[in-house]
């Protein structure tokens, strides 16, 4: 596990629909990176709760040691920053590789499953806000429900994540020189996109500025914003394809083939 302080780390730095009936229990985010040797473990340990019922997992590549001699291919600026954020509302400001945060309250080691699954159980109960998905020629149509006695707000920023579901990774140099990664619903583009203030609201995004790929995926949460920075998420929802036609085709272009 690599750890470093934020004062460094601020230097450094239309087919398919979310099913309205599932609610889930968590939102998990891995900060991770590929010049982390303990990364690997928890980057597999995402692909698999992602595919459990129920919990919504994604990866967030961070530039935490890109100075080591690696750079990460997948990292962001952005999501450094969030991970940054997460560690000053928290007031520990600890941050490290990998990290997990569970339904943006609860920080555990990305590898520990059981401390993982305590993070689900100790929050669950936040997650209450329904949100439906369902995507039409290249436009997203988002629904948010109404609130309940649960969340300690009655605002929350609604983000979208675009993803990608699998992506490989050849790395040269670094601790994991030598290695091939593979990382699921790795995080592409994070952005808000609206207000929530507690009354249902339905509201239409056009894709034109989100890069078509079949690959593509997203995931919409709506999460308390503090004074401190970024809190509890109390609504999630996921949709597999943001281009559906496209991934029909690729399927099909790819049973020709073979």
């Amino acid at each position: 596990m690599l750890r470093a302080t934020v004062g460094l780390l601020t230097l450094l730095l239309g087919l398919a629909s979310a099913s309205a009936q599932e609610q889930p229990r968590a939102f998990i985010e891995l900060f991770t990176s590929q010049g982390c040797a303990s990364c690997p473990a928890a980057d597999a340990l995402i692909g698999e709760l992602a595919e459990r019922e129920g919990l919504y997992a994604v990866s967030m590549p961070v530039r935490l040691w890109d100075f080591l001699g690696w750079a990460d291919t997948l990292a962001t600026d952005d999501l450094t920053k969030r991970q940054i954020a997460y560690s000053v509302a928290r007031g520990d400001r600890d941050v490290f590789t990998p990290q997990v945060i569970v339904n943006g309250e609860r920080s555990v080691l990305g590898n520990d499953m059981e401390a993982i699954r305590g993070a689900i159980r100790e929050t669950e109960h936040h997650l209450t806000l329904p949100i439906a998905l369902s995507v039409t020629n290249g436009v997203l149509s988002i629904s948010v429900g109404e609130g309940t006695d649960n969340p300690p707000s009655e605002k929350a920023t609604l983000w979208l994540l675009v993803v990608d579901e699998k992506v490989r990774v050849p790395v040269q140099d670094g601790e994991n020189r030598g290695r091939k990664l593979t990382y699921h619903n790795v995080v592409r583009d994070m952005r808000p996109i609206g207000m929530w203030k507690g009354k249902p609201m339905t509201f239409d995004l056009p894709l034109n500025d989100i890069e078509k790929d079949a690959r593509a995926g997203c995931f919409v949460i709506a999460q308390i914003e503090t004074f401190k920075g970024p809190g509890p998420i109390i609504g999630a929802a996921k949709l597999e394809h943001l281009f559906p036609a496209r991934a029909i085709d690729t399927r099909r272009t790819m049973a020709t083939s073979q």
